[in-house]
């Protein structure tokens, strides 16, 4: 059964040690106006800046499966001087519509939160969707696409669908986690997505061994 950590950082500031250079990297290509899938947003450090970034005529749509993140995110929105629309939506995003199992763990700035197989400890049912499925009901489609979900960036991507060739979309930023892929017997899932993204005529860069942008 598949599974993937769902990374929850402390209240501090999201851009410590090596992270500095991707989040600069992200938000010199962010455009006032934009509208930002903040996927993975945890408890929504970088949410904010994006919002604070898009401005008054912007959107950032925050996806998180966690209650316990969602919650510090309403919070963190509610104290956001930004006036962007800043939406909250409570689910995965992967290849598929369905649902999954979410292992919640302690409580506190860091609950260990962790898609995974039923029959683990304190698990609760969160639902999953397509990026493509959610712009054909209704939601905007991003300009700018951060995915970070602790090795399952390529599911993340692959039900982006047709939106990857919409011609909004001009920036896609990941965390990919080499380690968690490994031990998902997935390898090779890196070089995937790079070529994946070349194919829809995306130029991918590296900003250091862990995250990549990709733009057009």
């Amino acid at each position: 059964m598949w599974r993937a950590v769902t990374r929850v950082v402390s209240l501090g500031r999201p851009t410590e040690g090596y992270e500095l250079s991707f989040r600069s990297a992200m938000l010199t290509r962010i455009r006032p106006g934009d509208c930002v899938w903040d996927v993975g947003a945890n408890i929504g450090l970088y949410s904010e800046l994006f919002a604070a970034a898009v401005g008054i005529s912007g959107k950032v749509v925050s996806f998180e499966p966690s209650r316990a993140c969602t919650a510090m995110l309403e919070e963190r929105r509610g104290d956001a001087r930004s006036n962007a629309s800043w939406q909250i939506v409570p689910v995965a995003l992967s290849d598929k519509d369905g649902e999954a199992w979410l292992s919640v763990g302690g409580g506190g700035t860091s609950p260990g939160n962790h898609l995974a197989s039923r029959d683990e400890a304190s698990t609760v049912q969160v639902q999953t969707a397509r990026g493509d499925s959610l712009v054909t009901t209704g939601y905007a489609a991003p300009a700018v696409l951060k995915v970070d979900v602790e090795g399952f960036e390529g599911e993340v991507l692959d039900g982006m669908g047709p939106v990857l060739d919409n011609p909004a979309l001009h920036t896609i930023c990941v965390e990919v986690h080499f380690g968690i892929l490994n031990k998902r017997g997935k390898p090779y899932e890196p070089s995937r997505i790079v070529r994946l993204l070349e194919a829809h005529a995306f130029d991918v860069k590296w900003v250091d061994r862990s995250h990549f942008v990709a733009r057009r």
